[in-house]
């Protein structure tokens, strides 16, 4: 499982160290593509294949939204290896749509990782916070 926040800086040929602890639950390579927001999605291959398994299962008359959503995600899909020091390439279109520069945050999601822009994340996070008791009440189950 992937949890935790951690800072870290993409080079100036757009590589990106991972912390060690999700190099472990990813194994050698990595599915990135774009988030569902403004991030990229890092996803283990067979966590990946899991996702694509309940794509197929979007009914055909979902509509042209949920056409051009799995278009884009699966368009933007790259497998990565890492390098031998667990380093991996993030492709420049998706650096550029998620306004990854260098200094990012890697966010644990449970199944996957996301790679956020450092000042990004702090408004999001920010934003969160505020009416973080209010989420909480409207969650059920916790």
């Amino acid at each position: 499982m992937f949890v935790g926040t951690y800072e870290h800086r993409i080079d100036t040929k757009g590589r990106l160290v991972l912390p060690s602890r999700f190099r472990q639950d990813l194994g050698d390579c990595v599915v990135v593509s774009m988030g569902m927001g403004s991030y990229v999605s890092l996803h283990a291959p067979l966590e990946w294949e899991h996702l694509l398994g309940k794509l197929q299962n979007i009914p055909s008359t979902s509509g042209s939204r949920a056409r051009d959503f799995c278009r884009v995600l699966l368009a933007t899909a790259n497998e990565v290896p890492f390098d031998a020091a667990g380093r991996i390439l993030l492709p420049p279109l998706l650096r550029e749509k998620a306004a990854l520069d260098q200094d990012v945050v890697v966010v644990g999601q449970r199944n996957h990782v996301e790679i956020w822009d450092q000042k990004l994340w702090a408004t999001y996070q920010a934003a969160v916070f505020l009416d973080f008791s209010d989420i909480v009440q409207e969650i059920e189950g916790l």
